[in-house]
């Protein structure tokens, strides 16, 4: 994986006002493109990824959590969710290759 920049949502918007690149691809939400353009006219920002069927950076499911859902969830430790101990490793991988990219960028 390449990339120029890694940040929170703060850091992102700060890095393409400041960067004298004149177009980004942004891997995150699309909620903050509009804000991009916003802070730093004349600057291109195409979504990762682009138009397809996974849509993953505009995640309906992702938009229902709260901070109040993710509070109860781990005060009560509900709704619990059962499965496959081969589908719970398969999906672990994911999740701790991000937590190592987190980790080797500082984040």
């Amino acid at each position: 994986m390449l990339v120029d920049f890694i940040g929170s949502t703060t850091q992102l918007l700060a890095y393409t006002e400041k960067d004298d690149s004149k177009e980004y691809i942004v891997a995150t939400e699309t909620g903050i493109l509009h804000q991009m353009e916003k802070n730093a006219p004349g600057k291109v920002f195409i979504p990762a990824p682009p138009d397809n069927a996974c849509a993953c950076n505009n995640c309906p499911h992702m938009k229902l959590n709260t901070l109040e859902k993710l509070y109860v969830c781990m005060k009560y430790e509900t709704p619990e969710i059962t499965m496959e101990e081969s589908l719970r490793i398969a999906a672990k991988k994911p999740i701790d290759r991000m937590l190592e990219l987190s980790r080797q960028f500082g984040l």
